[in-house]
This record gives structure tokens, C-alpha cells and sequence, in this order.
């Protein structure tokens, strides 16, 4: 009886920490070696690798021909040739509602080509008139002991109008934290710190393990901080589920991310409860609320400090300005949990 040889031909190696800011890691290679050869799962990839890659052999194969999963129309599309409908992807995903941080390799690799891009187009957002500043919170400022300690494990996470994957810190992550950083010395007294490390250029899975390294740094250096904020940015298709209007400005809005199984998390959580109670009665629909995880990737780093928390500013569908705009209000909120009495 002849036996059947099934041989895979990879045309790249499969290696668990191979990055490029330009091309997405072909995880369907790992995924076929893992199904037909187990033993180099347990000894090729770490855990922490597969944690961050939610990839399945069925929806890749399924992706090929054209269907999506979590679009209905894209097969709808498929049948009904005529009606054009993937052409606009605007129209492709039933679920319009915001992505909760998904700790996948499109979140962090993919180009910034949705076609759905209305940066620029009127949202129809109710303006909300507010009071941004309040110069009683002001103190004198002490930059010998920094209160707020600001850093990014998806350092890379930028906005539009370039890619969603960007090394300029002029229109990534890192620009968001100096605008907050400097929101908080000028008009509130309250010394901060944004670190810029790079943490998932070369290995992306191994981003928090990378960024706890550079928290560990800080904290042996100033011992505790008030704040301790990991910043990111979302991924969405719906512009206006991230977007607010204040003082006749469009002003990306934020979220909290914790760790449930976190040492810390409810101390932790009482930190996040206040930023959020804050946030809701000065700028009300300005923060989305908190997204829970249980342990996370390495609880995000939030078993570090009783004060660390994860906050996403904005999505990849606003503009770098949109995002910056946040931090004069996001500052104000922050000054009331700190510097009231």
C-alpha cells in the first residue's frame, strides 16, 4: 500500500519574532506547522507569541476566496456580482461598534488603506461647549519628582493622515504623550514623563515583555508615580465611535483597558473609576468606559503600580490632530484626580 508524503513548502521561515512594519508576519505558516507538527509548537513558540495572534486556519482559507467571516456582505457580494458591494467597505461590516483592543497582528501590521477614511468629512457631531481649564488646579511644578509616567508598548500605533504603523513620533502615539505631558507641566503644575523606547519593532508578541523592562527602569529610578499610563490607539471602521466635538473641535475619545486577574487590580480599578467618574461629569461622552480582560498579556503591565492603567486614545481612523486635541481635556481630568484636595 503506497503511502501518501504531504510536503508544505514554506516560502518564508516561520519565525515567531520576525517583525516588519510593512508586511504582515504570515502566521497561516505557523498555524499548518502547529496542526501537523505539534512538537515544534511546544518547543518553536512561545506562549506569549500565540497570546497576541488570533489566527485560524478556517478564516484565512475562508479570507482567500474573497469571504469574510464577520462580513455577511462580502458574501453577499460574492453572489450578487453586479451590485459592486466590496467596493465599499464602509458597507462591508454589520458591526460598526468599536474594536475592544484586539491583541492581533492586523491591529498592529496592517497598512492604513480603509477606504471608509472620513477624517476629513463632516461627522455630524453635536458640539458640546465645555470648560477645558480650571487655574485653581495649577501648583508649582517639581521636575525632580515626576508625578505622571507615560510610555507605549505599541510605540509604533499612529494616525492618520499617514499609515497606521509609524515610526515619526511627530504623528504616533509618542506625539499624543508629549501633548499630555505638556498639558500637565504648563497649565497644572503636574511633572511628567512620556519614554519613547520602541517596544514592537522587532518582535511584536513580545511587546509588553519589552515595555516592562522600561516600566521596571522608571520605577527603580523615581520608586512610584501617581499615574502610570501605557498609551495607546485603537483600530475601528466607524469614525464617530471615537470621535466627540467640544469647543467646535472634533477630539478623538478615550478608553481604559485592565486586567481583571492583575495582583493590583482593585486598587488599580479605584485609579480608573476616578478617571472615568471625572471624565463623565466634566466632558461627558468623551471616555468610552473600560474594557476588561482577564490577564491580558502579562496583565499589561498593571501589576507593576497600584496606580498603572491602559488608556487608548482615539483609533487609526482619526487624525494625529484629533488625538493631540484630547490631551488638553484628558489633562484636566487627569489634574482633578491628582492635584484636588
Amino acid at each position: 500500500m503506497m503511502s501518501l508524503i504531504i510536503i508544505i513548502v514554506l516560502p518564508f521561515v516561520a519565525k515567531a519574532n520576525s517583525y516588519s512594519s510593512s508586511v504582515k508576519r504570515n502566521l497561516l505558516y505557523v498555524q499548518i506547522l502547529n496542526f501537523t507538527m505539534p512538537a515544534v509548537k511546544a518547543t518553536s513558540f512561545s506562549e506569549d507569541d500565540m497570546a497576541e495572534n488570533r489566527f485560524h486556519l478556517k478564516e484565512s482559507a475562508l479570507n482567500m476566496i474573497g469571504l469574510k467571516t464577520n462580513s455577511p456582505m462580502s458574501i453577499l457580494s460574492k453572489e450578487i456580482s453586479y451590485m459592486n458591494l466590496d467596493n465599499d467597505s464602509s458597507k462591508n461590516d454589520g458591526n460598526v461598534s468599536f474594536n475592544h483592543f484586539k491583541l492581533d497582528e492586523k491591529q498592529i501590521s496592517k497598512e492604513n488603506t480603509k477606504s471608509n477614511d472620513n477624517s476629513g468629512e463632516n461627522l455630524n457631531l453635536e458640539n458640546k461647549a465645555v470648560n477645558v481649564y480650571d487655574p485653581k488646579l495649577k501648583k508649582s511644578l517639581n521636575t525632580s519628582k515626576p508625578e505622571v509616567f507615560i510610555y507605549h508598548t505599541h510605540t509604533t500605533e499612529s494616525y492618520k493622515p499617514g499609515n497606521a504603523i509609524n515610526f515619526d513620533n511627530s504623528q504616533n502615539v509618542c506625539a499624543v504623550g508629549d501633548a499630555l505631558v505638556n498639558e500637565l507641566q504648563k497649565n497644572y503644575g503636574i511633572s511628567g514623563i512620556n519614554d519613547k523606547t520602541v517596544h514592537d519593532a522587532e518582535a511584536y508578541t513580545q511587546s509588553y515583555a519589552r515595555s516592562s523592562v522600561t516600566v521596571d527602569k522608571y520605577l527603580k529610578q523615581y520608586n512610584d508615580f501617581k499615574l502610570v499610563i501605557d498609551l495607546h490607539r485603537d483600530s475601528v471602521e466607524n469614525k464617530q465611535a471615537v470621535t466627540i466635538k467640544m469647543n467646535g473641535e472634533n477630539v478623538a475619545k478615550f478608553m481604559l483597558v485592565m486586567a481583571r486577574k492583575n495582583p493590583h487590580f482593585d486598587k488599580n480599578m479605584a485609579l480608573a473609576n476616578k478617571i472615568i467618574q471625572t471624565s463623565d461629569k466634566l466632558f461627558p461622552g468623551f471616555c468610552k468606559g473600560v474594557c476588561y480582560y482577564n490577564y491580558g498579556t502579562r496583565y499589561f503591565n498593571q501589576d507593576k503600580s497600584n496606580n498603572a492603567v491602559l488608556i487608548e486614545i482615539g483609533a487609526d481612523i482619526n487624525t494625529t490632530d484629533e488625538a493631540k486635541a484630547s490631551a488638553k481635556y484628558l489633562a484636566r481630568v487627569i489634574a482633578e484626580c491628582i492635584n484636588k484636595k
